[in-house]
């Protein structure tokens, strides 16, 4: 079982929206790896935000055996940062135009 990590922007995004966008990150991971475990990094609106939510994120991160990026992650300084943890861990990253 693959666990993989969701990584994608969260400001000035609505909820509904980054559950959508998430559900079809979701969808394409499915249908292109045979087992796979995503990992709850979901932090809504009401829940914290910063550095503090970035930390839970790194700590989720962590336990991932791939990471896959979001549409417009570039746009996110947190989403940055996971990247730059995810290439200097060797997290291997699934490139979302494979899975959709």
């Amino acid at each position: 079982m693959m666990k993989v990590y969701i990584s994608q922007p969260y400001v000035y995004k609505a909820d509904d929206e980054i559950k959508r966008v998430r559900n079809y990150i979701i969808d394409g991971l499915q249908s292109y790896l045979k087992e796979v475990e995503i990992l709850d990094s979901m932090i809504l609106k009401d829940q914290t935000f910063g550095l503090k939510q970035l930390s839970q994120c790194i700590m989720i991160l962590s336990g991932a055996d791939a990471i896959v990026f979001a549409p417009n992650w570039r746009e996110s300084k947190g989403c940055r940062i996971e990247y730059q943890i995810a290439k200097e861990f060797h997290v291997p990253i699934i490139d979302l135009k494979e899975v959709n």
